[in-house]
């Protein structure tokens, strides 16, 4: 009888778990990339709110499902109409998603927007290196975004130079397009390229490529010029700390 109960809760927390974690999952793919790449303060509280939600209703067997399903649906619905009405109301936008800060302005350091935001002088150091910047006299001007990240803006003449700076006519070049993968054709993007199966055995048989088994990944440019990386399961890879 002991073993019999244990099993039915097991299983019960089981299908609570799989719930749970469907429904996140699902939420999260509704609310969009946002959500996941640049969370705001608003967005950070909503999914902590979701997250305990979910983490109760998995382990505790005396909340509904209804209910958690509802709440669920709620707080994930929440946040979509708030996003959407703070495109049509700056008010709103500058409340739940917070504005940019400066904190360096024309080279110098505004200490107060630092201490605004308790931000130290290392951190906004660690930043400025995360961004290449290694010498806080380059930077113009340095932006603490709404996300946390530090966009930053180096002086005029600390920029590098540009074919545009030297009067040098280029190309264009757009996007590779994944042509080969793990040996299998992306016929799809091969199609976009306006390409086809013939010219891909043509260049990878100028390749002395025999297979396309052989072939782990391959793109191709804009200018048709194509990229090869193959199978390398015999090679042992090296260790770079010895």
């Amino acid at each position: 009888m002991i073993i019999i109960k244990f099993l039915k809760l097991g299983f019960e927390i089981f299908i609570r778990n799989a719930i749970a974690l469907m429904l996140l999952f699902s939420l999260t793919r509704f609310m969009g990339k946002k959500q996941v790449s640049q969370l705001t303060f608003f967005d950070y509280c909503v999914g902590i709110s979701i997250g305990s939600i979910a983490a109760s209703f998995s382990v505790d067997e005396n909340i509904p499902y209804f209910e958690v399903i509802e709440s669920l649906i709620i707080w994930g619905v929440f946040p979509i109409l708030v996003s959407y009405f703070s495109l049509k109301c700056m008010f709103l936008r500058r409340k739940f998603e917070d504005t940019p800060t400066i904190l360096v302005q024309n080279g110098k350091i505004i200490e107060r927007n630092l201490r605004k935001e308790r931000f130290n002088i290392n951190d906004l150091l660690e930043e400025l290196r995360l961004n290449g910047v290694f010498n806080i006299k380059d930077v113009e001007f340095a932006i603490l975004e709404s996300t946390g990240k530090v966009s930053v803006q180096l002086k005029r003449e600390k920029l590098p130079l540009t074919p545009y700076d030297l009067k040098i006519p280029v190309e264009y070049e757009g996007l590779c397009a994944s042509i080969v993968i793990d040996g299998k054709i992306m016929y799809s993007n091969l199609k976009l390229m306006n390409l086809n199966e013939s010219w891909l055995k043509n260049q990878l048989k100028k390749q002395k490529i025999k297979s396309l088994n052989e072939v782990f990944f391959a793109s191709v440019d804009t200018n048709n010029n194509l990229y090869v990386s193959l199978k390398n399961n015999n090679i042992k890879d090296k260790n770079i700390m010895d």
